[in-house]
């Protein structure tokens, strides 16, 4: 478990660029998944790191596609009592997206969920648990859930969703 203090004096780009970091060793030691490592950005500004994964080995089994992208943004709006983030898996091949979204886009669910989505359209959006804990702390969870999140993905009737009970 990682703990940093002075949680409160964090900013996007100090934690995106800790991601890029912890991402970006695997990519040089050749010792894990993570294939290639970029930031996201927009009008200049770093908004998200992104990171191409080689699926085999990041699930240690074989997997329909070869690689997928992990996208990962936060934000800390001094207005809210919460940060903001999403973690994001993208097979741009089968159009899929899974992860967790923590915000208040969506408050009827909560201010956390989890969401499928498939072909540009939400499959499965269901309240998930909050993690108030630093943000590299929520990361290093969410990333750990979605292997058991990619292996138990289920499609029926050509459309994919996850059971609850895994969630």
């Amino acid at each position: 478990m990682l703990f940093f203090a002075n949680r409160a004096n964090l900013d996007r780009r100090q934690v995106l660029t800790r991601l890029h970091v912890l991402l970006g060793t695997q990519v040089t030691a050749g010792s894990g998944p993570v294939e290639q490592v970029w930031y996201h950005t927009s009008a200049g500004n770093k908004v998200g790191v992104r990171a191409t994964i080689d699926t085999a080995s990041f699930l240690d089994v074989s997997y329909p596609v070869e690689e997928g992208e992990l996208q990962v943004t936060f934000d800390f709006p001094p207005d809210r009592e919460y940060d903001h983030y999403r973690i994001q898996w993208v097979e741009r091949e089968q159009e899929l997206m899974v992860g967790w979204h923590q915000g208040d886009a969506h408050e009827a669910v909560g201010p956390c969920h989890f969401q499928v989505d498939y072909r540009s359209e939400t499959v499965q959006r269901v309240e998930a648990r909050f993690i108030d804990a630093h943000p590299l702390n929520v990361f290093d969870e969410r990333t750990d859930q979605l292997v058991e999140i990619l292996d138990s993905l289920v499609w029926e009737d050509a459309r994919p969703s996850v059971p609850e009970e895994t969630l």
